[in-house]
């Protein structure tokens, strides 16, 4: 069998392997707030850029695929003619000229930084090897995710934990890992990767080798790893992941999810119609998607409808198209979602929702193939395949008369049922997790996480999501506790001791005093009366008109004290009635 190998074949773990001498200078390339390192040769040229080719690889679009040469002996650079230029000393270079360059020097290669300095240990300065902000890594996750649902390629992010953090670990994690790769500290003990363009596979053989270098190093290590689309294609999925992962411990048995992971991979493989069940915001159309990124059509549309969501007479028009003069507005021709989504995945969300009619329509194409716009003649064929989802029992509706038994038999190729939240609790800690860091860096201590995993959670996830964006939000930038909750374990309403103000009424005047704001006079209405939602929504009310106080009326800084974006605070001033101060 002939042997193959990868990009992480080259690393060698063993402890007893002979030291080799260290390369002379390695080079820091900082960009977007994260920095990676790479020895380099002590002789010879040294090409930079984005293509795979290249000795230095820096994936960002500002760079060219050839960008430039650095000559190591003379130390110099050239630029190959790249699209937005190499600077030294802030100075564009021109095409093919050797410009002299030295040791602790900083090179513009388009957006990214590149600093020539000493290497003094393994071939990396792991002293001066400084971890990028946290949110720098969310931010490269987020893009990741994006990208590889354009471009089908595969990613790991990995999460680990250990109590015995060292001053040089960035260091140690960069002497193992690609150029192209990432890392960054969340705190002391505590580290993100981003293992780009890498299978599962891969993904093992990193984490393996990880794991045996900190060994060597008398470092030990938990690890959590979450692999896109495999265990899911938002950040938010893939950080709650693994979290769950650095919680486990071999031998435990596979969660529930696990096992809706598994069958979305089996299914995936095929063009069977599927049928996806279960309560309102357990993720049903993250499944969906999950599906359709691992499947043969990833690289084709994912179209998506919410059938509940569109007036009934929009349905037909917004499903299959229309033809120019079909009806009172039609002014020309409008391709429906099904062409649209030719060659991929439909994907129908709330389908016990569709009328009667339209049912029977959407039948025949799922049995046909081909689509017909609304006033149209002649039909197109279709590719597609179908991924329907219901938070409602359809046989219910089958025997109520309210869905067509035909359609339901033709949907239900396949059934993929998601529990709920609240039979998920290992999961809560780590999702929780996930949300928090999305508003702000804020920890969740072991109070609030054992609130959580014991609330019943009758919105799922959506609730869960909304719940820590308020507590953060209610924390005024400290630690989040179990009263900025709002919950109780049971799932009732909880008492709050805050005082709770009256509506405010809009003012006129472009200038506006928070403090009178602040003074109106309280509601009569007892706690005991009041509903959760009322409840926080006066407690919230309350602290934004405090911080806006203590800003003196500026929103952007209000904003950032609050831990929300600007655009969240306008929305919450409107929502409470206030009016924007103008600028005089």
């Amino acid at each position: 069998m002939a042997s193959t190998t990868d990009d992480f074949d080259d690393i060698d773990t063993d402890a007893s392997r002979e030291p080799v001498e260290a390369p002379q200078l390695c080079a820091m390339i900082s960009i977007d707030g994260v920095v990676t390192s790479v020895p380099l040769p002590a002789r010879g040229d040294f090409t930079i850029g984005r293509g795979s080719t290249c000795d230095l690889v820096v994936q960002h679009a500002s760079v060219s695929r050839h960008h430039a040469t650095l000559r190591m002996s003379p130390l110099e650079i050239m630029d190959a003619g790249s699209r937005n230029g190499t600077r030294v000393r802030g100075v564009l270079l021109g095409l093919r000229v050797a410009t002299a360059i030295e040791v602790g020097e900083a090179v513009q290669i388009g957006e990214a930084a590149i600093l020539i300095q000493p290497a003094t240990l393994a071939g990396v300065e792991l002293a001066s090897e400084l971890p990028p902000p946290p949110d720098s890594i969310a931010r490269m996750l987020d893009m990741e995710c994006a990208r590889s649902a354009r471009s089908r390629s595969p990613f790991a992010y990995v999460r680990l934990e250990t109590r015995e953090p060292r001053a040089d670990m960035i260091g140690l994690l960069r002497a193992i890992l690609r150029t192209s790769d990432a890392v960054g500290s969340e705190g002391q003990g505590s580290y993100q990767v981003l293992l780009l363009d890498t299978n599962d596979e891969q993904a093992a053989l990193a984490l393996s080798r990880m794991t045996q270098l900190l060994g060597q190093h008398g470092i030990s290590a938990k690890l959590g790893v979450a692999r896109y689309p495999r265990d899911g294609v938002t950040a938010e999925q893939l950080t709650a992941h693994a979290w769950e992962q650095l919680d486990r411990t071999p031998g435990d048995t596979p969660s529930e999810m696990d096992a809706v992971r598994e069958l979305i991979a089996q299914i995936s493989t095929g063009d069977v119609s599927v049928l996806i069940t279960g309560e309102t915001g357990v993720g049903k159309e993250l499944c969906a998607e999950m599906v359709h990124r691992l499947s043969a059509r990833a690289s084709r549309p994912f179209v998506k409808l919410n059938c509940s969501a569109i007036v009934e007479t929009l349905i037909e028009s917004e499903l299959f198209g229309h033809e120019r003069g079909a009806f009172t507005g039609a002014t020309h021709s409008r391709a429906g979602l099904m062409e649209t989504g030719d060659g991929g995945t439909v994907f129908l969300d709330e389908i016990g929702e569709l009328p009667l009619g339209v049912q029977s329509k959407l039948l025949r194409v799922l049995e046909e193939r081909v689509v017909r716009r609304v006033g149209a003649t002649t039909g197109k064929t279709l590719d597609v395949r179908f991924i329907c989802a219901t938070n409602r029992d359809l046989a219910d509706e089958v025997d109520a008369g309210r869905f067509r038994r035909d359609l339901y038999y033709r949907i239900n190729g396949v059934t993929l049922s998601i529990p709920p939240l609240r039979e998920r609790v290992p999961e809560i800690a780590g999702l929780a997790r996930a949300f928090a860091r999305r508003t702000r860096a804020v920890v969740l201590g072991p109070e609030v996480v054992t609130a959580l995993e014991q609330h019943t959670w009758p919105g799922n996830i959506r609730e869960l999501k909304n719940t820590i964006e308020r507590a953060v939000l209610l924390s005024s930038g400290g630690s989040v506790r179990p009263s900025h909750l709002a919950i109780e374990s049971s799932g009732r309403v909880r008492r709050s001791d805050v005082s709770i103000t009256a509506p405010v009424d809009r003012i006129s005047s472009d200038r506006i005093s928070f403090s009178e704001i602040e003074a109106s006079p309280p509601n009569r209405r007892t706690l005991d009366s009041q509903t959760l939602a009322t409840a926080v929504a006066d407690l919230e009310r309350q602290r934004i008109v405090e911080v806006l106080n203590q800003c003196g009326g500026n929103q952007t800084r209000a904003a950032r004290m609050l831990g929300i974006s600007r655009n969240t605070l306008l929305a919450r001033l409107d929502a409470y009635g206030f009016p924007r101060p103008r600028k005089p």
